[in-house]
Order: C-alpha cells, then sequence, then structure tokens
C-alpha cells in the first residue's frame, strides 16, 4: 500500500488531461525503478508531516480511477 501511495504523489504532480473515449484521467505507469525511488523519498519523509496524508488521499483518488468510465 505504501508503495501507491508514492506513486500517488507522482501522478500527481504529473497527471494530464482526459482521453478521448473517457473523461477519466488515464493513471501513468512507471517503471519499478522509478517506484523504487518514490518509495525510498517517501519513507525519507517525517512522520508528523503533512505530506503523508496528502499521499493517502491521492492513493485513495487513484484507486478510484479503476471505477471511472
Amino acid at each position: 500500500m505504501r508503495f501507491g501511495v508514492g506513486a500517488a504523489l507522482a501522478l500527481a504532480l504529473l497527471a494530464g488531461g482526459c482521453g478521448s473515449t473517457s473523461k477519466c484521467p488515464k493513471p501513468i505507469v512507471y517503471d519499478e525503478a522509478t517506484l523504487k525511488k518514490i518509495e525510498k523519498a517517501r519513507e525519507a519523509v517525517p512522520r508528523e508531516s503533512i505530506l503523508l496524508q496528502l499521499l493517502e488521499d491521492y492513493e485513495s483518488g487513484r484507486e478510484d480511477l479503476r471505477f471511472c468510465r
């Protein structure tokens, strides 16, 4: 789950417009090396940082994309 949190933040920063057949944004797919870098950066964030809540919230939003059509 924490792995997805880092990816979610990156998606939030890089997400673009909508697809031509869907009004849902397309999540960006990251390779393993990038996901490991994201996770390492997330682990460096202090536990009391508001950024951790932002990451969790965005991860939930990314999961919701699975139901968007």
